[in-house]
């Protein structure tokens, strides 16, 4: 498993088109994008446990901290409006680069399970 951040590349090209590009999306077997803002409590819990998560060969997690970037009001819309979330975290979950399921906060045994892990 590789956790990484989401580049601001990729999401201005998420901006652009609705869609990660498949360098994001398609870069493991499983990958999961985190969006969410930093105060967010939910987050807080997710991310230690992720943090404690052991090596998970064929998963990637990107991460983007949507309120600490320059182009939050215009990433704002695309996951509001284009991807129908307004509640945080907002997770999104792709099987060989393609959209499987999208969530909110979820506890480590549904996340493994959403991914089939």
């Amino acid at each position: 498993m590789k956790r990484m951040i989401v580049s601001k590349q990729a999401a201005l090209k998420a901006i652009e088109t609705g869609e990660f590009d498949r360098d994001v999306i398609a870069s493991n077997r499983k990958v999961v994008v985190v969006m969410t803002q930093d105060w967010c409590y939910e987050w807080t819990n997710m991310k230690k446990w992720m943090d404690l998560m052991n090596d998970i060969p064929g998963l990637d997690i990107y991460e983007l901290i949507y309120n600490a970037v320059d182009y939050f009001k215009d990433f704002l819309p695309l996951k509001e409006r284009t991807w129908g979330n307004d509640q945080i975290p907002y997770l999104r979950y792709y099987s060989n680069g393609i959209l499987i399921h999208s969530s909110n906060y979820v506890g480590k045994e549904d996340f493994m399970k959403l991914l089939e892990l």
